[in-house]
């Protein structure tokens, strides 16, 4: 007898995997919304509207700065998996300020040191690969594109908006002494596929072509640091959204010194993404998290009022 198919076709829909996600998150006691909506000019140059899987709110904050991370979840039947390339550590943007994206100020002490992407193999290019050898369509990529595409939208809506409206969502009775939280955002894909990342020691393509299984030439990893070279389309589109958003929260903006210095920063981003196995979720959040409320931090009043807070010298 031939076993029903429905429980394949439910998880094609990529329901089961987000709400696995949110539950394994809401286990660790973060906080979690679904389906963050954003609006921007698709391929044919209208205005559409998109959709986020899920954000989240971890519990512990570090000083004024909390963590969050923005969610897209990719389900995959169990005849594919994906498979990256190792990248060069000594590449563009490795450094701490660039994989953990920080506003409206960016509080990291050493904002230039290397210690965030120890805690993953690092990794670029992306591709799906299937079993049986058939050429697979590129989720890999899409999947990035999708959060890429909404990582500028959010940034704007809650680093650069919320985070900054002393005035309705804070209630704040002398803006003059209102000092706006800082947050670090994370992108993250979450996937069901098995991970592979190409064993550095493979130089010759007649290895790959003759290898029985993939761990012949490639590690298996739990998650990988994906490093993401924003294209020029992106960036225009960011910076498009960013002079938007200035032009319309000008009061919030402006009303705090150098934000509009940082935001114009976030325009070639995200440059690092966390591709997660959602097998190993629960492991790799923990380890973001204390890597981050371990992390030196500065205080967001210490950078708007460095004078207001200096220590007096005895």
């Amino acid at each position: 007898m031939t076993a029903p198919k429905w429980g394949e076709s439910f998880l094609k829909s990529g329901l089961p995997l987000e709400h696995l996600t949110a539950v394994t998150l809401r286990s660790l006691n973060w906080h979690t919304d679904p389906q963050y909506e954003y609006s921007r000019r698709n391929r044919e140059n209208q205005e559409a509207w998109f959709e986020m899987d899920l954000v989240a709110s971890c519990p512990d904050d570090n000083r004024s700065t909390e963590l969050s991370l923005l969610v897209e979840c990719k389900y995959h039947d169990l005849s594919r998996y994906w498979f990256f390339l190792p990248y060069d550590p000594s590449g563009r943007w490795c450094f701490d300020d660039r994989v953990l994206n920080c506003g409206p100020y960016s509080t990291l002490k050493e904002p230039r040191a290397d210690t965030a992407l120890s805690l993953a193999p690092i990794s670029s290019g992306g591709i799906v690969v299937s079993k049986d050898g058939t050429k697979q369509d590129n989720s890999v990529r899409a999947a990035i594109e999708q959060l890429a595409n909404g990582f500028v939208p959010y940034s704007l809506s809650y680093i650069f908006g919320y985070q900054l409206d002393f005035r309705n969502v804070w209630g704040a009775d002398d803006a003059a002494d209102f000092v706006p939280a800082a947050t670090v955002l994370v992108p993250m894909i979450v996937t069901n596929a098995s991970l592979y990342r190409l064993k550095p020691s493979v130089t010759n393509l007649d290895t790959i072509r003759e290898a029985k299984s993939p761990a012949e030439v490639a590690d298996e990893v739990e998650w990988t640091w994906h490093y993401y070279d924003v294209p020029h389309r992106l960036f225009r589109q960011n910076l498009d959204a960013i002079d938007e958003h200035v032009k319309e929260q000008a009061e919030l903006v402006y009303h705090f010194p150098n934000v509009k210095e940082v935001i114009d920063d976030f325009a070639d981003r995200p440059n690092w993404i966390a591709i997660v196995n959602i097998s190993a979720l629960s492991k790799v959040v923990t380890a973001i998290q204390n890597y981050f409320t371990a992390m030196e931090t500065v205080e967001v009043r210490h950078i708007i009022h460095p004078r207001k807070h200096r220590k007096k010298k005895n």
